[in-house]
């Protein structure tokens, strides 16, 4: 059997450990069920990735328990930086944040956190990993060729889906952010004229005039539109939202904020059209 067959398979069983992992962390943290993955398989690809670099390149040392440990909690805090930063600069979104815990950098990485992975590691690397590899070892490898190409199959397809939704998902909030800056824009010139026809007009109840009904059904337009988008939210995207509670955006507010932004941008606006 050769290295790449091992690796592959090394990968599949951690990445689906590591979401039976997410899964009952977060049933422990919140008391529900919250599929907690990147994509919608029972598979989160970082513990793939992260096992397989960590028993890698901390086997040599895996005799000192002390040294392991440090190695460990090093490589895995630059792991989890470099992943965090690198989904930021591709999706422009923050997939975990730790800003609420003390000595953390950037939210993406933390003390406690990065402790608690060190012992993970030499749990993984001392005694997981080498019953898996026995394990592997026992499988033939006909139906282990079948097994990775199936998985590999079905990831892949997971992957290119997912990626493929979250970007339809930034393209809508920058249209949701264009269509909140319109409706601004709208309602603060029916306000001037408003505040303008009061000023001149002290007793005046009737002041809008033939440009303000235009503005105002300038701003019923991009309410429709608004909510047309706002209520086209795909199941992948539902799914993200609750498999990350903290999802949040470099550029703007998440995407919850940004809606809760607008509907009250429409309650202001319903408010002084009542006035």
């Amino acid at each position: 059997m050769s290295e790449t067959y091992y690796l592959l398979f090394f990968f599949i069983i951690y990445a689906f450990f590591g979401w039976c992992l997410e899964v009952v962390y977060q049933a422990v943290e919140h008391g529900k069920f919250i599929n907690r993955g990147f994509l919608n398989g029972p598979y989160c690809p970082i513990y793939g990735f992260g096992v397989i670099i960590v028993s890698g390149a901390l086997d040599p040392i895996k005799g000192n328990l002390i040294v392991l440990y440090a190695g460990s909690v090093v490589l895995t805090s630059i792991l989890e930086l470099a992943t965090g930063f690198l989904l930021d600069k591709i999706f422009s979104m923050h997939w975990w944040d730790y800003s609420g815990e003390r000595l953390n950098l950037g939210g993406y990485i933390c003390l406690k956190f990065s402790l608690l992975w060190g012992v993970a590691c030499i749990v993984t690397v001392r005694l997981i990993h080498p019953a898996v590899s026995g394990f592997v070892g026992l499988i033939p490898y006909k139906a282990g060729c079948v097994i990775i190409a199936v998985s590999l199959i079905g990831f892949t397809s997971d992957l290119i889906v997912t990626v493929l939704a979250i970007i339809h998902y930034k393209k809508r909030i920058l249209l949701l952010e264009n269509i909140a800056a319109q409706m601004r824009k709208v309602s603060d010139a029916a306000g001037e004229r408003l505040f303008g026809a009061v000023e001149t007009a002290k007793a005046r109840k009737e002041v809008l005039d033939e440009k303000n009904a235009d503005n105002l059904r300038r701003l019923e337009e991009l309410r429709e539109r608004y909510r047309a988008y706002s209520e086209k939210i795909e199941h992948n995207i539902r799914r993200i939202m609750r498999s990350f509670p903290t999802l949040s955006q470099i550029r703007a507010v998440n995407f919850r904020e940004q809606l809760e932004e607008l509907r009250k941008n429409l309650s202001d606006n319903d408010s002084n059209e009542q006035k």
